[in-house]
């Protein structure tokens, strides 16, 4: 039975990162890939599931996230069960309650205003949704005023600082209901969700990235029941672990 390919996006983000792997790569076909706009669905992962299971229907599914995307991916298994048969999360964000990871994030004071001050993350997300629609320059400038490792290459490419102006501005295409939503709930303590995922996981880390800290990386390998498989990425960062992982593998590919 032909496997089928979920892709989560991170956040900010949008399907549109997949055009890091190449503009006639097999990830950018519709057929085998499905990359759900998490931005525009306020619903929550219960809706996302059942999007998935009418689109791949009785098909086996591989199930890939990047960044917070690892997260959705991580509580999204659970409902799915089964069907799931492999997970490949490239830099996922790990519940925070694994350990004191805020001061190493680059988006940390982001993520810990979302948990301890809701009210003033709800404010700083309306100003995000509106710089990403009249200087999304900006918002891209800031983004990588730390770059690390490979991203520091990618952040001198024009198409690449264009690319994240385009993802900045599909992550607030809607407003910023769904964004604040999900990032509300990734901040929340959901690390015992962990406990009902149970297929094969492969975490793909760049060893420089400073937006999710290797160690976030291994306290999850650790803490997932059946363990995980972790692949170090030397000289990597965030969108380069995701460039690699999408240029040396297809849809539906064996990993090692």
């Amino acid at each position: 039975m032909a496997r089928r390919t979920v892709y989560l996006h991170g956040l900010p983000g949008s399907p549109a990162e997949l055009s890091l792997a190449g503009p006639d790569s097999a990830w950018r076909d519709p057929a085998p890939v499905f990359a759900p706009d998490r931005n525009a669905m306020a619903e929550g992962l219960p809706e996302l599931a059942r999007q998935i299971a009418a689109w791949a229907g009785n098909e086996p599914i591989d199930l890939i996230g990047f960044s917070l995307g690892g997260a959705a991916a991580l509580r999204l298994a659970p409902l799915l069960g089964a069907q799931i048969t492999r997970i490949d999360l490239i830099a996922p964000a790990a519940p925070l309650s694994l350990g004191d990871f805020l001061p190493d994030m680059a988006g940390g004071a982001l993520f810990g205003m979302a948990r301890d001050r809701p009210a003033l993350f709800a404010l700083v997300c309306r100003v995000q949704a509106l710089a990403a629609r009249l200087a999304p320059a900006l918002l891209v400038k800031a983004l990588l005023a730390d770059t690390r490792g490979g991203d520091a290459e990618l952040a001198r490419q024009p198409e690449f600082r264009a690319l994240l102006a385009a993802i900045l501005r599909q992550t607030f295409a809607t407003g910023a209901a769904a964004y604040r939503a999900e990032i509300a709930g990734y901040v929340s303590d959901w690390a015992s969700t962990l406990d009902a995922v149970t297929q094969p996981v492969t975490i793909w880390q760049g060893h420089q990235d400073n937006w999710v800290p290797p160690q976030m990386s291994r306290a999850l390998a650790a803490r997932l029941p059946a363990g995980a498989r972790l692949e170090l990425q030397p000289g990597l960062s965030h969108y380069s672990a995701l460039q690699s992982f999408l240029t040396r593998f297809s849809p539906g590919d064996s990993r090692p």
